[in-house]
């Protein structure tokens, strides 16, 4: 039985897209035409067009085409995929809102008839804005909650710490530990912008140890402690 093909432009009109954006994918090999001897137009199968649908999903995902081509030729983890793209928008909100935040502030200074350019934020300013992250962060991080805590990375910690190895890091480093007892923090005057959130547990104690660039995490260190006996 010959099976039916359905020319471009009726698979346009079908699925809300568009030939250039067909053409694209296909140039970038994560689509496929058939190619009619009949005609110079492109033509696609049902299967072919049950695949167009599927990376039109993945793209209003947010998915990019690389990444879509590296699931389809290596059968990747389409939920850790999905997972990555959310840490990323989530950091991506978390920038944006701390920048409006910013902007906020520098229209609150001009309509007083401050100087936008004059020093404003005192060390203990910074140390309240950092709290605020670190009690974010480690309930994040006891809820499990692993993307919004990398949301807190910087550029240049995700670059050297992807998602997907610091979501391992942290599950290996609690596998051990028990049930949650208490939590505290630890300042060191040594170490300004170093924090110690100290996470007590039935088995073992976890120390997370948060290295800081200005109000954004640049470093971070997973170890154990004993727990003080009681």
């Amino acid at each position: 039985m010959e099976q039916k093909l359905l020319d471009i432009n009726t698979v346009c009109r079908m699925l809300g897209t568009t030939s250039r954006t067909l053409r694209f994918y296909e140039e970038k090999g994560i689509v496929q035409s058939t190619v009619n001897p009949f005609s110079t137009r492109r033509q696609y199968s049902m299967e072919q067009l049950e695949q167009i649908k599927k990376v039109l999903v993945l793209r209003s995902l947010g998915l990019p085409v690389a990444e879509i081509r590296k699931l389809q030729q290596e059968k990747g983890d389409l939920g850790q995929a999905i997972l990555e793209r959310r840490a990323k928008v989530m950091a991506s909100i978390t920038t944006k809102t701390r920048e409006i935040a910013l902007l906020n502030e520098a229209l609150q200074i001009l309509e007083r008839g401050g100087d936008v350019f004059a020093p404003r934020k005192s060390a203990e300013m910074q140390r309240k804005e950092r709290l605020k992250t670190v009690e974010v962060f480690s309930d994040a991080f006891l809820a499990g909650e692993l993307e919004i805590c990398y949301s807190f990375f910087d550029d240049v910690l995700q670059k050297a710490l992807p998602f997907e190895d610091f979501a391992a890091g942290a599950k290996e480093t609690l596998r051990p530990v028990g049930n949650y007892v208490s939590r505290g923090v630890r300042w060191t005057g040594y170490l300004p912008d170093t924090v110690y959130i100290e996470l007590e547990y039935e088995n073992v104690g976890v120390y997370l140890q948060l290295v800081f660039k200005e109000h954004l995490i640049r470093g971070i260190w997973m170890s154990y402690y004993e727990p003080k006996e009681k």
